[in-house]
């Protein structure tokens, strides 16, 4: 019998299976729905009293019920859905007829042309000959929470009672392995994959699990906020984990980092085989989960540059570092200050066995990824940019920079009340990083467009997580007017966006926040031209076979909707930074070699000292690697002094390869 041929496309039983009248008899497709209805809701004793007369008497109600209850524990039975086909006449080997049973006709007069041949019956009371019956197809997918979905493909033969046809069962309708006497089940499992290794780009083991189970981290601080790490679980934890993983008390679970969302890739899974102990016979395996294998998982974190970022920000009480490949998206570092030693969570130790103290939060949070901050002046660029895209502004553009600027009631100034005589270009006062310029000009945007900036900062990604995955990351805050719907202002009642609050993210300032790896991205989009990639940490998943199970490969997210002219001004003027006398990293990159672009921030913090970053990528004109820094509460610091040599150190370290 081919099942396929016997299903309707989507026959599926669900809810209740009405009675049939007093005076209709039972149907055959009838009797099925009932009693695999009963068996979807789990009400076995009712199963029970739909079966034949012949097998209610034959197998008992506790015996019925308690065979179907040890299934549903074994699989971790947790719904069930039921296709059924058409039904076909068959035919049952002789039995004796049960005393509820109709008469059979005197003569062996088939009722239709798709149905047996009525039987005889002798003297004795025995049916002689094949006993009519018909077989319903069904195809039974319990939900199982340690097996997944199991399917079941059956054929339940049902013969006529007192009130139409019934069904007939056996232990063989569940699993033919049972036999007639039934039985019991169990659950075996296959040992647990050892967890996989991390490795960085270059073939750096930087977390493996030594021989008596316990996850180390050879390479001790290095990228350990990026690699989090994992540890045995309490007997609640496990319980409160998916039951089809099978995790127990004891084994080890990632708990933050890569260790912790690559999770299923570095731990596998055993293999489950469900047997069937039947009473009368040998143990036999009816249904099989496969090990999955521990993977090795391998990130595009490239050791040196990781090393180098660290080392830069080791001093520092909170700061960040983003490196990335503006050429394809690749995360080459995320460095987060203080440091954070893996192994003080596994170990309690160094790798070489020095006491280590328990971390706080600050260390293991990785600052470059879920920590948002103001930008100051690095977030000038974009305000460039949007008077370029809706053509207010062009290289032609000559504005003042004074130092003040009056506006609302309210006086900006420049740093040291700096300013640039005459009329200047957008290049020169980006140099000089004037507020008084270009807060102005995100005026004169805002006049044109109120959407543009914040719309433009959005297609940037900002406000918005990079989609990173693998480790956890705050998406910050983008003030636009969506965003002011929302959220009150510090006097406790709600206004829309408008005028002040374009001045003040025209400077990275007001409600804006953002983390390094987004402005590492954004400072990608102008380096390449045009092009946010998605953040690709994550390249691929391999078994100890050599298997690849996971492949990442670069993913575009967003095309920035900028003409090249437009761009390649943008670019100027961010090298103009770095290579007019009075630009504010001009003295941080001086005897550099190299070209590079970048912007200078000192961010407000809402304390006396400032955060200081600095985002560059070089060269300037064909750009290999993107460089972002932010020190944060910095006495006495701006971006340009602070933080650039940081970034040139990193930058260093790449072009000395």
């Amino acid at each position: 019998m081919v099942l396929a041929a016997l299903l309707p496309p989507a026959q599926v039983i669900g809810g209740s299976t009405p009675a049939p009248s007093a005076t209709e008899p039972i149907q055959p497709r009838q009797a099925v729905e009932r009693f695999v209805t009963l068996w979807r809701i789990g009400d076995y004793e009712r199963m029970h009293e739909v079966l034949a007369t012949a097998d209610r008497e034959h197998y008992t109600e506790a015996g019925f019920i308690a065979l179907h209850q040890r299934f549903a524990a074994a699989i971790g039975l947790t719904g069930m859905h039921v296709a059924i086909g058409s039904a076909q006449a068959t035919a049952r080997p002789s039995e004796a007829r049960p005393p509820d049973a109709p008469a059979p006709n005197a003569s062996p007069v088939p009722s239709s042309a798709n149905e047996s041949p009525a039987p005889t019956i002798d003297p004795g009371g025995v049916v002689v000959g094949p006993v009519r019956a018909m077989a319903v197809p069904v195809r039974l997918t319990f939900d199982s929470s340690l097996f997944g979905p199991i399917v079941l493909d059956r054929a339940f033969e049902l013969t006529l009672g007192p009130t139409g046809w019934e069904v007939r069962w056996t232990p063989e309708s569940l699993f033919p392995e049972l036999g007639t006497t039934g039985g019991a089940f169990r659950v075996e499992q296959s040992p647990l994959p050892t967890r996989g290794k991390i490795i960085a780009a270059d073939g750096t083991v930087l977390a493996l699990t030594r021989s008596d189970g316990v996850r180390v981290y050879p390479h001790e601080s290095l990228a350990g906020q990026v690699i989090g790490y994992a540890t045995p679980l309490t007997a609640e934890e496990a319980a409160a984990r998916p039951a089809v993983d099978g995790y127990a008390a004891g084994q080890v679970a990632g708990r933050r980092g890569v260790e912790a969302g690559a999770e299923a890739l570095l731990r596998g899974r055993a293999a489950l085989t469900l047997i069937v102990d039947p009473h009368l016979g040998t143990d036999q395996p009816v249904v099989e989960r496969p090990l999955i294998p521990a993977a090795d998982v391998r990130l595009t974190i490239q050791p040196d540059l990781q090393r180098s970022a660290e080392a830069a920000i080791a001093g520092y009480p909170e700061a960040a570092t983003a490196v990335v490949d503006p050429r394809s998206g690749d995360v080459w570092a995320l460095a987060s200050a203080p440091a954070f030693n893996p192994n003080a969570m596994t170990l309690g130790t160094t790798y070489g066995g020095s006491p280590l103290s328990r971390p706080t939060a600050a260390q293991i949070q990785n600052h470059a990824l879920e920590t948002a901050y103001p930008t100051g002046s690095s977030f000038k660029p974009f305000t460039l940019a949007t008077a370029l895209q809706i053509g207010v502004a062009s290289p032609a553009t000559r504005m003042t920079c004074l130092p003040t600027w009056d506006f609302g009631g309210v006086r900006f100034v420049n740093f040291e009340l700096h300013q640039l005589p005459g009329l200047v270009s957008l290049e020169q006062a980006m140099a000089f990083s004037c507020n008084t310029t270009y807060m102005p000009l995100s005026m004169v945007v805002y006049e044109h467009d109120r959407d543009a900036l914040t719309d433009l900062l959005a297609d940037f990604g900002f406000g918005q997580p990079t989609g990173i995955g693998w480790v956890p990351e705050t998406g910050g805050v983008l003030p636009d007017a969506l965003y002011y719907e929302g959220h009150r202002r510090g006097s406790g009642s709600y206004s829309p966006f408008g005028p002040f609050d374009q001045v003040q993210l025209a400077i990275g300032q007001g409600s804006f926040l953002g983390t390094q790896l987004q402005m590492a991205l954004a400072y990608a989009a102008f380096a390449n031209r045009g092009t946010l990639w998605m953040p690709r940490l994550v390249t691929t998943a391999m078994t100890p076979d050599g298997d690849v199970v996971h492949r990442t490969r670069p993913q575009v997210r967003q095309r920035i909707a900028m003409d090249r002219a437009d761009l390649d001004y943008l670019v100027t003027a961010l090298q103009a930074v770095t290579t007019y006398s009075y630009g504010t990293g001009t003295a941080a990159f001086a005897g550099f070699g190299i070209p590079v672009a970048g912007k200078s921030g000192t961010a407000e913090s809402g304390g006396p000292d400032p955060h200081a970053l600095f985002p560059a990528f070089a060269p300037a004109l064909n750009p290999e690697i993107v460089v972002t820094t932010i020190l944060v509460r910095i006495h006495l610091g701006t971006g340009g002094s602070d933080s650039a040599p940081l970034v040139r150190r990193v930058m260093t370290t790449y072009f000395s390869r």
